[in-house]
C-alpha cells in the first residue's frame, strides 16, 4: 500500500478535472472575520451561518500594516450558539414529511443566535505581490493578525504556489493539539486537486519529504498515506 505511492513505477493516478463535474477555482473572496488571535494561529467567524472554508482549505490574511500576508491552514470548523453558555434548542417536529431547511426558514432568527467559527494554523507568509509571484516564508509572522481583520479563502493557483515547498508538512506535523494526520492529509489531498494531471507527482513527493521526517513513526506516515489514497 504505502509502497504503491512512493513508487514511480505503481502510482496512483489523478484524472485531470472534468470541466463539467470538478470545482472550479474559486476567486478569492472574504469568507469570515478574526475574533481570536495569536502568532501560532486564529480563530475566525464566519460572514455566513454554516458557511466556512473546508477542512484543510489555505487561508490568509493581512497584518496591521498591510505588508505582509499571514497564511494557514484550516483545522477546525464548528456552528454553535453566540452565548457560550446555552445549547441550540430543538427547532424541528420530527415528522418525515419536514425539510431540515425549513427550520432555518420558519425561524430566520437563528442567523443571529448562532455563529460558525474555525481555527486556522499559522503555516507561512509572505509578502503582497503585484504582477509576479509570491515569495513565501515557512515561519511565523512578527505579529499575529489583527481582530477583526477579514480572512479569505485562496484560490487554487495560490494553494499550488503556497505548497511548491515541503516545509509547511513540518509546521504541520510539529503543531500541537490539532489532528495532524487529517489536517495533512487533507491539504495535500486539494493541493493534489488542484494541479490537475500533476497532482500524481506532487502527492509522490510529499510522501517522500514526509517519510524522510516521519523515518522513526512509520505508524503515523502510514496513517497519512492512508487516508490520501484514491484522491481524483
Amino acid at each position: 500500500m504505502t509502497e504503491s505511492f512512493l513508487s514511480t513505477r505503481h502510482p496512483f493516478l489523478t484524472e485531470a478535472k472534468n470541466s463539467s463535474s470538478a470545482e472550479p477555482d474559486h476567486a478569492e473572496t472574504p469568507v469570515g472575520e478574526v475574533v481570536e488571535t495569536s502568532l501560532t494561529g486564529f480563530v475566525a467567524h464566519t460572514y455566513k451561518l454554516d458557511e466556512p472554508p473546508p477542512f484543510g482549505g489555505l487561508v490568509r490574511v493581512r497584518d496591521r500594516g498591510g505588508a505582509t500576508e499571514i497564511f494557514g491552514a484550516v483545522y477546525h470548523i464548528a456552528t454553535g450558539g453566540l452565548d457560550p453558555g446555552r445549547r441550540a434548542a430543538t427547532r424541528g417536529t420530527g415528522l418525515p414529511a419536514q425539510n431540515d431547511e425549513q427550520i432555518y426558514i420558519d425561524n430566520p432568527q437563528l442567523a443571529r443566535l448562532l455563529k460558525t467559527e474555525f481555527g486556522v494554523l499559522v503555516l507561512g507568509c509572505s509578502r503582497p505581490h503585484t504582477g509576479s509571484r509570491r515569495s513565501f516564508s515557512y515561519v511565523f509572522p512578527d505579529y499575529p493578525p489583527p481582530l477583526h481583520y477579514s480572512v479569505t479563502l485562496c484560490s487554487d493557483q495560490t494553494l499550488v504556489e503556497f505548497t511548491e515547498d515541503k516545509s509547511y508538512l513540518r509546521a504541520i506535523l510539529e503543531a500541537p493539539q490539532v489532528p495532524a494526520e487529517e489536517l495533512i492529509a487533507a491539504v495535500l489531498r486539494r493541493a493534489t486537486r488542484a494541479r490537475e494531471a500533476a497532482g500524481r507527482m506532487f502527492l509522490v513527493d510529499s510522501l517522500r519529504y514526509l517519510a524522510r521526517n516521519l523515518k522513526q513513526d512509520y505508524d503515523r506516515f502510514k496513517i497519512i498515506v492512508e487516508k490520501c489514497e484514491g484522491v481524483q
